[in-house]
């Protein structure tokens, strides 16, 4: 089982990033076999930012991903 990564904050991420278009880590774009990271829970006031993440099959598995 890989290790448990912690998530970046909202704020850091690529627009691709934030919407699942690229892996939350490596900001590989993804086209197949993205894996679900998880959610970055953010709030601004009321409004509530919370972002579901997706990550590249290497990234997922811990490994660094191919270049």
């Amino acid at each position: 089982m890989p290790a448990v990564r912690t998530l970046p904050t909202l704020e850091t991420l690529t627009w691709d990033q934030s919407a699942g278009r690229a892996c939350v880590w490596c900001k590989a774009l993804l086209t197949t076999g993205a894996v679900a990271a998880g959610t970055i829970r953010d709030r601004d006031g009321a409004h509530v930012l919370d972002t579901e993440v997706w990550a590249c099959p290497p990234c997922d598995a811990g490994e660094t991903p191919p270049t």
